[in-house]
């Protein structure tokens, strides 16, 4: 009884909290005792109400901490008793009541010190009760601090006892929030008689359940739409009511909404498509407000995403990649900063990884502490031309050629292949992963998949390189993904993707590259185009008086964002046979379903029949002698009208059944299919997701540099863009650096200065 008089009132919350002033503290206390002494019955919250001092939000919010601390005190006094019965440690009891106290700090949804020991197996469910038999009269005192307002009041002098960790982020404030406000729907619902206390229940714990396992918040209207237990015209009457979907708040209904992954670390950034254009200090806000702290993505690639109008994206990613690296260090023998030039012969070792037992702690997105449990393994992954040891300790050549490691971390053997001709139609398809080097000209007879390409010229080609890529004379009408530079003398009509460098000799027309290196070209003349390079922008000059002038980016993230788009319709493109068969196994367990329902259906119909045949057969039977023929007769013909019902209905059931069977059948077949598929669907998609997690980790070490140089002249129309400001030229000018600059009042700008 001492402890729980212990705990804070309502007012002495609110003065900790902030929410009201120390003035206001001691008139709301003056307010309470007047009232009393007066004979009125009031309680704190309906003062702190009238009185303006607080909203029906902010009330609720301070109720679920007083109830939190009560039930931490109760927690408190459960684990003495438990220790004083030798049922559980104080080792057992004080990793309960922290577990409690994080499970509040996480979800906001209390959980009781009992229920925690038998869930760790601590106790168990009978000494549970034995304990909770002996804290009747607490759980009594307990009922009265919840009901009563003079026990609120005793508590009001002491105020040290507050748990000054519990501390709400700006997304928990918004969960609470809306839970308030939903209990007034609760209560409307019911009261209205338009739903039940019962299916209440079920869509509050499912809400619960959504933010405590998916961090997702909704609003009990919507759970209940879904559901089936309201039409949307009856919820969005009571929101009405509510004044909740006049203006709709912000908060409920946010332009920007984050979606965290269920082990806490992914968040994926979602933008409503007819929302306003969102900044990059919008995202952050968002990010903060949700209580993200660690592994966000750099603001240059939160800017670039915001830039290219992705409304969906990922702007935060923890994971244990850099720890397994150091846990599973790995030694190279060969360059792995390039595709070596020394060649390795077929059963060489090309790397070896010593696995080592260091556990590693890491944070989530919200600063907890997780121990490794899993994560990608980037150390090393064996491709073309190699393979894997039995305890995946060593990697080998496959056969004979030249190693490499990818940006992606795979290993790879380039064999050596001369074309001393066209690699055209008539040559025919080129072996994969090859190192090309091509007498003619390289055209798009067929894809090609390479570790390095040395041509005399590339025409319309669709090149996929593991290294650079060379042409003697030029590029023209290609598309080239690589991760080494690119060298040319032209290039016509082309869209390049590189890791690398871009070294281009003379003139760059209607074409666009996305580099995450240098575009090195200080003779090059770009006249069409688009260009971005993250490490800088080197050119002779851009545009003309007759073409569309040219866009030049520096120091951005597009060569990033665009191989995410590409890896994201792989996978789209991936799991889509899943899909469709999972959808059509959904669409054929849908018919067996409604075709039993109609089964069901049918036997209640032919029961009823058979009982009132039965019926009729006993009256007839009682009733023959006394009643007249003609009454007789129409009795016989109700009789048989009913065995032709049941006969036509037993009929009915039979063909039905043979059609559910059909439906359960072609079900079953396609649930095989899916077993059969779904493994090596899920292994390509990991594959896909390690590749797109390991360009961005790649990418988070590369710098940024937001420069451009144009050793001649840029005509007007050129559009000169940094990672966050762009500027555009407007007359021509010649010889000239432009470089991004921050201002503490005007933010970021792109600078000109003359060579």
């Amino acid at each position: 009884m001492e402890q729980l008089n212990q705990i804070p009132s309502l007012p002495a919350l609110a003065l900790q909290y902030g929410t009201i002033t120390n003035e206001q503290y001691l008139n709301i206390n003056k307010l309470y005792s007047l009232k009393q002494k007066q004979g009125h019955t009031i309680d704190f919250d309906t003062l702190l109400k009238t009185q303006k001092f607080a909203t029906q939000y902010q009330i609720g919010l301070l109720k679920l901490i007083r109830e939190y601390l009560i039930i931490k005190k109760r927690g408190e006094e459960f684990g003495k008793i438990a220790v004083e019965k030798g049922f559980a440690t104080t080792q057992d009891v004080e990793k309960a009541l922290l577990h409690q106290k994080k499970e509040f700090k996480r979800t906001k949804i209390k959980k009781l010190i009992g229920d925690i020991l038998v869930e760790s197996r601590a106790i168990t469910a009978k000494q549970k009760n034995t304990i909770l038999k002996e804290q009747t009269f607490l759980d009594t005192q307990a009922e009265k601090i919840f009901d009563s307002d003079q026990a609120e009041y005793a508590g009001l002098k002491d105020e040290k006892t507050l748990d000054k960790d519990i501390n709400l982020s700006g997304y928990e404030k918004q969960f609470l929030k809306i839970k308030v406000l939903d209990q007034e729907f609760a209560a409307s619902v019911i009261e209205k008689g338009i739903s039940s206390r019962r299916e209440v229940k079920i869509a509050q714990k499912v809400q619960e359940d959504e933010f405590e396992k998916q961090n997702k918040i909704r609003i009990l209207g919507d759970i209940m739409v879904e559901l089936n237990f309201l039409t949307k015209d009856q919820k969005d009457l009571v929101l009405k009511e509510q004044e909740r979907i006049k203006g709709k708040d912000k908060s409920e209904d946010p332009a920007i909404n984050i979606s965290v992954s269920q082990d806490q670390m992914e968040a994926v950034i979602k933008i409503k498509k007819d929302a306003k254009s969102f900044g990059l200090k919008s995202v952050k806000q968002a990010l903060e407000t949700r209580g993200i702290q660690f592994g966000i993505y750099p603001d240059a690639v939160l800017q670039c995403n915001l830039d290219m109008g992705n409304i969906e994206f990922i702007a935060a990613k923890q994971d244990f990649s850099l720890e397994l690296i150091k846990s599973r260090k790995a030694v190279y023998h060969f360059d792995t900063d390039k595709i070596d030039t020394e060649a390795k012969n077929k059963g060489e070792t090309l790397a070896e990884q010593q696995f080592r037992g260091d556990a590693y702690l890491k944070k989530d997105l919200f600063g907890n502490n997780i121990e490794q449990a899993k994560g990608y393994d980037f150390t090393f992954r064996c491709a073309a031309g190699t393979r894997l040891s039995k305890d995946a300790t060593k990697a080998f050549a496959g056969k004979t050629g030249f190693p490499s490691l990818s940006i992606e971390r795979k290993l790879y053997i380039h064999p050596k292949i001369n074309v001393l001709e066209d690699a055209d139609l008539k040559y025919g398809p080129l072996e994969n992963y090859a190192n090309l080097n091509i007498s003619g000209v390289l055209t798009g007879a067929y894809p090609v998949r390479a570790g390095e390409i040395i041509a005399r010229e590339i025409r319309g080609a669709r090149i996929e390189a593991i290294g650079s890529v060379r042409s003697s004379i030029g590029i023209t009408d290609s598309v080239i993904s690589a991760q080494g530079d690119i060298h040319a003398r032209y290039l016509h009509n082309c869209r390049i993707e590189t890791f690398g460098n871009v070294y281009i000799e003379n003139e760059i027309i209607d074409s666009q590259i996305f580099s995450s290196g240098k575009i090195d070209s200080g003779q090059c003349r770009v006249i069409s185009s688009t260009l971005y390079g993250k490490k800088g922008i080197e050119i002779a000059g851009t545009g003309n008086n007759r073409t569309k002038g040219c866009v030049i980016g520096a120091g951005t993230e597009h060569h990033i964002l665009e191989k995410t788009k590409q890896v994201n319709q792989q996978l789209k493109k991936v799991s889509l046979k899943l899909d469709e068969l999972k959808e059509n196994r959904d669409e054929q367990d849908s018919f067996a379903k409604k075709t039993f329902q109609k089964m069901i259906e049918l036997k209640i119909f032919h029961d009823r029949a058979k009982n009132k045949k039965k019926k009729l057969s006993c009256e007839f039977k009682k009733k023959k002698d006394s009643f007249k023929k003609e009454k007789l007769k129409n009795i016989v013909r109700l009789i048989n009208n009913f065995e032709k019902r049941m006969d036509a209905s037993i009929s009915s059931l039979k063909e039905l059944n043979a059609l559910k069977k059909k439906y359960e059948k072609e079900k079953a077949l396609i649930e095989k299919k899916i077993k059969l598929l779904e493994p090596k669907i899920k292994r390509k998609i990991s594959e896909l997701q390690i590749d797109l997690f390991a360009f961005f980790e790649w990418t988070r070490k590369q710098k940024n540099v937001s420069q451009i140089k144009i050793n001649k002249k840029a005509f007007p129309g050129t559009i000169l863009k940094g990672v966050f400001s762009s500027t555009e030229i407007e007359k021509p000018f010649s010889n000239f650096s432009v470089f991004e600059s921050q201002d503490s009042k005007t933010g970021y700008k792109m600078i000109i200065k003359k060579n």
